[in-house]
């Protein structure tokens, strides 16, 4: 199966020696990159037995970038196709052009398999983010402006949330209809990080200091927010709490990440981590991301205030519960145990040597979706774990 498309457009990053976790300090100038461990660390896999089962159920072509948006309930999913996106839309530069019209298939999954509902056509990105109505889209306005839309998963219908002059890009939507966002100017570079209540209220944190926000993501207790904060080769995680305003606007910390990255090191941190896999169920708030030093992926929560690693070179994932997942790195899928104590290892054992994106499928039997891209399309697979623990 051929991963190249996904493992240098998505994932550019080199997969450096193993880590284990450490817990983190909010000191200025105390980096958050977990500290390496040992060859003599790494768990034998032949110690623990576990299988994964598996049955594909369909392909669909895509446009050899965008990872598919499933619905929190997995039962949906959307997919891009045609030309991909250029750099500078998907990053939401000032240089960036208008997109190519494309078509977005809607697929539902079920135990029989995978039904093509329809497919539409706009000249959109496919958004990070989906609800149980629809998911998202941006797109440009004529007068240089992006907008933010959702697309009903049944009808194909768009309706747009944020259509003003500004350029709205990185939008994620939560369960309570919250939206997050970041927005600028069409002339200015810096994004301010926005949320719009249910009630219509939107707050407010500005770009300063040269440091632009991306990538906001809302935690499913609807109360915490993580974002990125992005400097000239820095790239710092922040977090706070949607109870109140002021509370939003004031009590945003951040923790360093990385002094050493550039602009599409900073986008693949959660591109793998779309709609609920950057911050899912099963947990307290976490974010679950790739770390642009590390090559690998990384969870963390501010309520323990620790920062949990997936094993070497782990660049997608999807959890099963608080502490187990399912993760994708180039040498195929893995059942992967995070620790939970400071200076831990994770376990992890090796369930294929294939290479799939995994995801939620929100059915009883087979609740795991594996995407494999291969020649300009996914295969779909379902799959079940048969774990003897």
């Amino acid at each position: 199966m051929n991963a190249k498309i996904l493992l240098t457009l998505v994932l550019p990053l080199v997969f450096n020696p193993g880590c284990v976790s450490r817990e983190v300090s909010r000191t200025p100038g105390s980096y958050f990159t977990p500290e390496r461990d040992r060859e003599s660390d790494r768990l034998d896999p032949l110690d623990v037995s576990a299988q994964i089962s598996w049955r594909m159920i369909g392909a669909v072509e895509y446009d050899d970038f965008s990872i598919p948006l499933s619905s929190p309930d997995g039962r949906f999913l959307a997919v891009r196709a045609g030309a991909p996106p250029a750099w500078s839309a998907i990053l939401a530069r000032p240089d960036a052009q208008r997109l190519p019209v494309v078509p977005f298939e809607i697929l539902r999954l079920n135990a029989a398999g995978v039904e093509s509902l329809q497919t539409i056509r706009g000249p959109w990105l496919l958004g990070r983010s989906a609800d149980e109505i629809g998911f998202l889209v941006e797109g440009y306005r004529p007068d240089g402006g992006r907008r933010i839309g959702r697309v009903d998963w049944v009808t194909g219908e768009v309706t747009w949330l944020i259509d003003d002059e500004f350029v709205n890009a990185f939008a994620t939507i939560a369960v309570d209809g919250t939206l997050a966002w970041c927005r600028r100017s069409v002339d200015a570079r810096g994004l301010d990080l926005m949320v719009r209540r249910p009630d219509g209220h939107t707050w407010t944190i500005k770009s300063q200091f040269d440091r632009s926000w991306l990538d906001p993501v809302i935690a499913p207790d609807g109360r915490t927010i993580f974002a990125l904060r992005k400097g000239d080769g820095t790239v710092e995680i922040a977090w706070s709490r949607l109870t109140e305003r002021s509370r939003f606007e004031e009590g945003m910390q951040t923790i360093p990440i990385s002094i050493r990255t550039n602009d599409r090191l900073v986008y693949s941190m959660l591109a793998p981590q779309t709609g609920i896999a950057a911050s899912p169920p099963g947990g307290p708030p976490r974010l679950i991301f790739l770390h642009p030093d590390l090559g690998r992926m990384i969870e963390w929560s501010p309520d323990r205030d620790l920062a949990r690693p997936f094993s070497e070179g782990a660049m997608a994932v999807s959890m099963l519960d608080t502490d187990r997942g399912i993760a994708m790195s180039k040498d195929g899928l893995f059942l992967t145990e995070l620790t939970s104590v400071a200076g831990g290892v994770p376990t992890s054992i090796l369930l294929s040597s294939d290479v799939a994106i995994p995801r939620r499928s929100g059915l009883k039997e087979d609740p795991i979706l594996l995407l494999r891209p291969d020649s300009g399309r996914y295969e779909l697979y379902l799959a079940h774990l048969n774990d003897p623990n």
